[in-house]
């Protein structure tokens, strides 16, 4: 599997540019020969007859004795060109080569309106180098040469106005310093496409052993020890002997989704490259499984991006019915665990190529490369927002994050703080070098919205074994589900994203158990990462949980609006558990007097109970009580105590 695949396709137009120039370099000078040297022009002659029986190679050297002999022999030095462009494409001096005789053409006959492919070609190599200046005086000289308005032109003009724009760029850098992430990671050739889980603990890459494409791709992990990164292991559970890599995971480095393109009786592909999925289970990655036709094609699906909980899946494919070459798709999971079929992200597609796109895990920030925008050459990193459901105009990263080269396979951490991206030493058209590097991210171009996770593991109260249980964040302004995850199976270990600017309720749910309700207001200043273990209570006469998102005004106890998120969760419990009687006990902290206290508690409590009897519950199933002061669940010595004991408890009677 080739994953820069994508950069090949976007130079196609070119290459069948330069093909056509095999095809009729002969005919384009057939009447009259710049060269006095009849030795010279019948070596040029043999080398047509060569090229006409396909060989190449032969051709190219009988054309190198005819420039031998005559220096300025221009029509030997186009065609010399040519040759050198198709046989030497995938070497690494292929550019010096092929470029070396169409400059030649240009010095020999600068003003003739025959170079105009020329001044095309040598004006886009220019550009691929990021000279600017020079690449726009010979687009603009392959302009003036030409008679007709064409794609070429168009390429042309487009390209123009991306010099324009480079420079411009140039002038105003973005603070970038860049930063090799470990010795210990960059142990390959070639490693690329960095993903992080969500506490940045863990690292999964592709690499190559050597930087040809006979040579295996795998992906591999490394983890955090003691805040160093450790020797990257191949992920045995799901490599092979063919090629494995471009891979995602999930927030919580549960769920991993990853390119196979060399189909086999246990992985069978439906078209070129296919995305499969693998859960990770007690630490094991299970037997990976095809994705299926909603998400793959017939075609090249790969260079995937999950959102922090593993319900969005956003990818690259060359199916019909896109914008351009290479195209962003979308596919979400249903409540019944499947995937929909992929829609095409078309406001942010154009009509050339996008790739590598990567969904932050606050799930409204997409960066992305594209060679279709206003850019630096090649593939440029791009980041756009998802605002009131619709994508916003995307920005270039600027300079020097992008350059004349491409660009692409972008991480963002939570935060938005720092990127992590796999640069790549090169030589022509052949990638000699690539490793990992890590950056601060320009404050400009982070995320509007960062992220913190919530981690930890989750019990039984009782037992202490650890659960499997369903977690389900809330937007108690909307009163919506932003998030859904599992505890491990196994080990109980959890993760989940949580947005600033937002409040939220964690549930923790399990059948056979008390919910358990966690609050986090992140609405009014930033969040920090939390860990916490979550014990849960079995459903037995005094299991109790306190309900930490039932809110009051100060000395009120009146039901805020944003209660009816928790208080539909006791409903919902109640409705499922039909026998069950209750107490709803209201508590506060030691402000005030014993008897305001104790008031206050009782008449919270009975508010909770009231909306309950009002939705259809047996006031036989409930009971109210206030205990004011009198249990505290830490001392009052502190705001943070004091909030901690001003609450409301649900217990089994």
């Amino acid at each position: 599997m080739n994953i820069y695949k994508g950069m090949i396709k976007s130079f196609t137009f070119q290459i069948l540019f330069i093909l056509s120039f095999q095809f009729f370099g002969y005919q384009l000078f057939a009447q009259e020969l710049h060269s006095t040297s009849k030795k010279a022009i019948k070596y040029y002659e043999d080398s047509k007859e060569y090229y006409k029986k396909g060989d190449i190679a032969k051709s190219a050297e009988t054309l190198l004795k005819a420039v031998e002999i005559d220096a300025d022999f221009v029509e030997a030095h186009y065609a010399l060109g040519n040759a050198y462009k198709m046989l030497t494409k995938d070497k690494p001096d292929a550019a010096e080569k092929y470029e070396y005789h169409y400059r030649r053409c240009l010095e020999i006959t600068p003003k003739d309106r025959k170079m105009a492919p020329i001044y095309f070609e040598v004006a886009q190599l220019d550009f691929q180098k990021g000279d600017y200046q020079n690449a726009k005086d010979k687009f603009n000289t392959f302009l003036s040469m030409t008679m007709v308005s064409n794609a070429q032109t168009a390429l042309a003009r487009k390209s123009i106005a991306s010099c324009d724009y480079a420079e411009l760029g140039m002038k105003n850098p973005v603070n970038f310093k860049p930063q090799e992430v470990s010795h210990v990671i960059n142990a390959y050739k070639l490693q690329y496409f960095p993903v992080l889980s969500a506490d940045q603990q863990m690292m999964i890459f592709t690499a190559r052993i050597g930087n040809d494409l006979k040579s295996d791709e795998n992906m591999y992990v490394s983890k955090k020890s003691n805040g160093e990164w450790t020797k990257p292991e191949n992920i045995q559970e799901l490599n092979t002997e063919y090629n494995e890599g471009t891979c995602t995971i999930s927030a919580d480095g549960k769920v991993l989704i990853f390119t196979v393109c060399e189909g086999s009786a246990k992985r069978q592909v439906m078209g070129s490259c296919d995305l499969f999925v693998s859960y990770n289970v007690g630490g094991k990655w299970q037997e990976p499984q095809n994705m299926g036709p909603n998400v793959n094609s017939r075609y090249w699906d790969t260079q995937p991006s999950l959102s922090a909980d593993g319900r969005t899946l956003y990818f690259i494919s060359e199916r019909p019915g896109g914008l351009g070459g290479y195209d962003i798709w979308r596919s979400k999971r249903g409540e019944d665990g499947n995937w929909g079929r992929a829609d095409n992200l078309r406001s942010v597609n154009t009509r050339a190529n996008e790739l590598a796109p990567f969904i932050h895990v606050n799930g409204t920030t997409l960066f992305f490369s594209s060679d279709g925008y206003q850019s630096y050459g090649g593939f440029d990193l791009f980041r756009t927002e998802l605002k009131n459901g619709k994508w916003l105009p995307p920005n270039n990263l600027g300079y020097p994050i992008n350059d004349h080269r491409n660009q692409m396979g972008l991480f963002i951490t939570p935060d938005g703080k720092t990127g992590y991206y796999s640069h790549e030493e090169t030589k022509g058209n052949v990638i000699l070098s690539s490793r990992i590097f890590s950056f601060e991210l320009p404050e400009e171009m982070r995320p509007t919205v960062s992220s913190n996770y919530v981690k930890g593991t989750v019990y039984d109260a009782k037992t202490k074994n650890k659960l499997e249980a369903k977690i389900d964040l809330f937007n108690l302004a909307n009163d919506s589900i932003e998030s859904t995850v599992k505890s491990d199976l196994k080990n109980g270990d959890y993760l989940i994203v949580l947005n600033k600017g937002s409040e939220y309720a964690l549930y923790v749910n399990k059948e056979g158990y008390l919910f358990q309700s966690l609050s986090f207001n992140y609405s009014q200043k930033d969040g920090k990462d939390v860990v916490i273990d979550i014990y849960l209570e079995p459903i037995i006469s005094g299991s109790r949980i306190t309900l930490n998102n039932i809110f009051f005004e100060t000395a009120k106890w009146d039901l805020q609006e944003k209660s009816k998120t928790e208080l539909f969760r006791i409903l919902k419990f109640m409705r499922e558990n039909p026998k069950i009687k209750i107490e709803i006990s209201g508590h506060t902290d030691d402000i005030g007097s014993d008897a305001a206290n104790l008031d206050l508690s009782k008449k919270r409590a009975q508010s909770v109970v009231d909306y309950l009897t009002k939705a259809g519950i047996e006031t036989s199933r409930l009971l109210s009580k206030g205990y004011g002061e009198t249990q505290p669940l830490t001392p009052n010595t502190s705001d943070e105590n004091r909030a901690m004991n001003r609450r409301i408890e649900f217990k089994i009677l």
